[in-house]
């Protein structure tokens, strides 16, 4: 299953992901510190990112029938780079919302192709597995890119203010040019595994059936993941930290080695299980942060949170494709993956009005509440979710 290809597709991964990476602890505190921006910009930033790759999602799958896998990566590394650069001219937050939006649609862009391709070069038994290896190169950038952004931002004093705090035009210089590399990688990747959709096949719609039960799950998860990624950042400073790259990183660390270790143990405890297993763990990340409010609880939902994440996406993507036909792929894993950005808005949304209303910590109070849901939704469903073993 790891073959020249695959790895062609998870090297481009992870250079597109490292500049996602860097903007996990840069972004927030430029938007507080750099700019003034409070917790609502920090979620709205969050929040357009996110749907503007949901809206574009029936144009990204009519490309990628039409084009193919390769022009989707390509295209949307190159529209990342652009996004990160022109960040360089921003001297007030409404100005980073459309190029928020527009990095928001390459990452789509990328990640949808880069997901096709891998499902499509693994047997039809192991794709959960082939979803894991493809969360490696993923997990990989997000763990070297919060290392990258704050070593290039340099140390941001809590309760300054102004462009000048930190060095933020070489953040993403440095971030533009990840983006760049994965285009350049993506060039060998192939444009189509097999045969290529038929012409009638190539429609435009938004959400496919297949993708819509594993999907709302995957988006409550989110939701609450997102309190993580998009608060702890100036939450740490807020309690006296320095910053929280250290978090991501261990974060990301604990994800690689549970994927790469673990890639089969969905499929071998079932896919329901293993839905089931990690959003408890989720749930278990967001009250650690909330109830302790210190650098140990963090410390701890760190380790839920991978834990968590680690097995709740590549179970939900294996339970979203398996028995699709080539010509139905595309549209399945591009509305699937959809609801990645689906909750990240409902989460973005949602938490960063409570952050205003009620301090940061809430904002963990909130994807507590984004958890509890989705365990509802798991208990009280009647469709059995069909295992891959």
């Amino acid at each position: 299953m790891v073959t020249p290809r695959f790895l062609l597709v998870t090297a481009a991964t992870l250079a597109y992901y490292t500049c996602v990476g860097i903007f996990i602890p840069t972004l927030p505190v430029f938007i507080k510190n750099g700019l003034g921006g409070g917790e609502a910009m920090i979620g709205a930033a969050g929040v357009v990112f996110s749907g503007s790759a949901v809206l574009f999602r029936p144009l990204l799958t009519w490309v990628g029938n039409t084009w193919g896998r390769r022009t989707m990566m390509v295209t949307g590394s190159v529209i990342g780079a652009l996004g990160a650069l022109s960040l360089i001219v921003v001297t007030s937050t409404w100005q980073i919302l459309p190029l928020r939006a527009l990095m928001g649609v390459g990452e789509a862009a990328l990640f949808v192709g880069a997901a096709i391709l891998v499902v499509e070069l693994s047997p039809e038994t192991r794709k959960a597995e082939a979803a894991s290896y493809l969360s490696v190169a993923v997990f990989g950038g997000l763990s070297v890119g919060p290392i990258i952004g704050e070593w290039v931002m340099g140390d941001v004093v809590e309760g300054s203010r102004g462009l000048s705090s930190g060095h933020y035009d070489a953040v993403w210089i440095v971030s533009a040019a990840a983006a760049l590399v994965a285009a350049l990688v993506s060039f060998a990747a192939p444009a189509f595994v097999g045969e290529r959709p038929p012409v009638a096949r190539r429609r435009i719609s938004w959400f496919h059936p297949r993708a819509i039960l594993p999907g709302t799950i995957l988006a409550l998860g989110m939701a609450a993941w997102t309190s993580f990624t998009s608060f702890v950042p100036t939450f740490a400073k807020s309690i006296g930290l320095s910053g929280s790259a250290g978090f991501f990183t261990a974060y990301s660390i604990l994800c690689l080695f549970i994927r790469l270790f673990g890639a089969k143990f969905p499929a071998r405890i079932g896919l329901r299980r293993s839905v089931v297993m990690a959003m408890w763990f989720l749930f278990g990340g967001v009250t650690s942060v909330w109830v302790f409010g210190n650098s140990f609880g963090i410390w701890l939902g760190t380790v839920f949170f991978a834990l968590g994440v680690s097995f709740f996406y590549p179970s939900l993507l294996a339970m979203s494709v398996e028995g699709i036909d080539g010509e139905d792929r595309v549209e399945v894993v591009a509305s699937f993956t959809s609801f990645f950005e689906i909750g990240g808005v409902i989460g973005g949304l949602a938490l960063g009005l409570i952050g205003e209303l009620l301090g940061e910590r809430a904002t963990f109070a909130g994807g507590i509440g984004f958890a509890v849901v989705g365990l509802s939704l798991l208990q009280r469903t009647k469709r059995p979710v069909p295992s891959v073993a």
